[in-house]
């Protein structure tokens, strides 16, 4: 049986980055990858010598839906993945995917060199890329100039505040959700942009965004799990509490952690959706001599990057995991169908307005 009635799974990565380390000096560890991903090509439109390529994964993708029952997926880019790509996929599986929306282009062209990265023309890029059926929001992660890694340069608040508001002003025309990317992946990349932007090292800033913009839907990539995650996973819930249209991800959640957003009555299960991070470089480590407190205050599990294993080689299962605290979760505590069935998939219909097989599949009622 599967999980539920339509499963959306919001965060996923359906393109892989191909490196070609034998002809290169640099070692084939997470801090050289996270260097190289930036550079990468298309790999339809890159000549044969091309050391650093990036591809479509639509048949891995597809058949790990199959097998898990997932019925459509949200692709998000990705260090050097291309909105082109995504484009193609969804256009030749219009009922299982839908796109987010990054300004690649603008962001390659500042990696090599070409030109400074400049605000005004990645957000002409989001506006043209929203302007296609394809896409439907605007991450993972907000938009930054790249370059930063590389100078290992933070950008301070007042700089990085105009940057968003003209970001935020896009996804208002559009009338499409952001999505708010707090901390960064533990483990192996080096400057990662999480130490260097402050909307990624605080997410209380996204307070100060949706008192200008309240009308923008914000969802919370992992829900704050990663890097810091204890303070994370609680200012996400406080965000979440506060205002109606903030949304946070669960999928990278383990059973008792999910506790924490369904017991709030100010969050439950209308502001949850279930977002994987599938495809993502990092794997679910296992914390067994911690699985005796039973409380969300520490992982039995954690999603991370080990430096000391080298690079992942293989197609991490996210969904085999993931829907296994889900379930767990669920089965401890009852929990109705209906309610799941919002988490899975009826939140994330009404969010980015995608149309189920059927009416009256989620919770609804007729206001007396």
């Amino acid at each position: 049986m599967q999980m539920g009635r339509f499963l959306i799974d919001t965060h996923v990565h359906g393109q892989r980055i191909a490196v070609d380390f034998q002809d290169r000096d640099e070692r084939p560890d997470y801090a050289t990858l996270s260097k190289l991903m930036w550079t990468a090509e298309d790999a339809d439109q890159a000549d044969d010598d091309a050391e650093v390529v990036t591809y479509r994964n639509t048949d891995r993708l597809l058949y790990d839906m199959d097998r898990y029952g997932v019925d459509m997926c949200v692709l998000q880019p990705g260090f050097g993945f291309s909105d082109r790509l995504h484009e193609k996929m969804v256009e030749e599986h219009p009922d299982k995917f839908v796109a987010m929306a990054h300004p690649y282009e603008e962001n390659r062209a500042a990696v090599r060199g070409d030109r400074e990265w400049d605000i005004d023309r990645a957000c002409e890029e989001l506006d043209e890329r929203l302007s296609k059926d394809a896409f439907v929001g605007i991450g993972e992660m907000l938009p930054f100039d790249p370059t930063i890694t590389q100078r290992a340069e933070r950008v301070p608040w007042e700089e990085r505040h105009e940057q968003l508001r003209k970001i935020y002003d896009v996804a208002a025309k559009h009338e499409v959700p952001l999505r708010w990317h707090p901390g960064s992946v533990n483990g192996g990349y080096e400057r990662d942009p999480g130490t260097l932007l402050p909307d990624r090292r605080d997410i209380k800033y996204a307070i100060d965004m949706h008192l200008e913009y309240p009308e923008v839907p914000i969802i919370i990539d992992h829900g704050g799990v990663q890097s810091n995650w204890r303070e994370n996973v609680e200012e996400a819930c406080n965000v979440a509490a506060t205002y109606d249209n903030v949304y946070i991800e669960i999928g990278n959640y383990w059973a008792d952690l999910i506790k924490r957003p369904m017991n709030d009555p100010n969050i439950g299960p209308d502001q949850l959706i279930w977002g994987t991070d599938w495809g993502a470089s990092w794997i679910a480590a296992n914390n067994p001599a911690n699985r005796s407190t039973g409380e969300y205050d520490y992982p039995p599990l954690r999603w991370t990057q080990i430096k000391s294993r080298g690079l992942q080689a293989h197609q991490c299962d996210a969904w085999g995991t993931s829907l296994r605290q889900v379930d767990k979760y669920v089965r401890d505590q009852d929990l109705p169908a209906d309610e799941l069935n919002l988490i899975l998939g009826g939140n994330v219909c009404r969010l980015l307005d995608i149309e189920p097989p059927h009416s009256r599949m989620f919770p609804k009622y007729i206001d007396e």
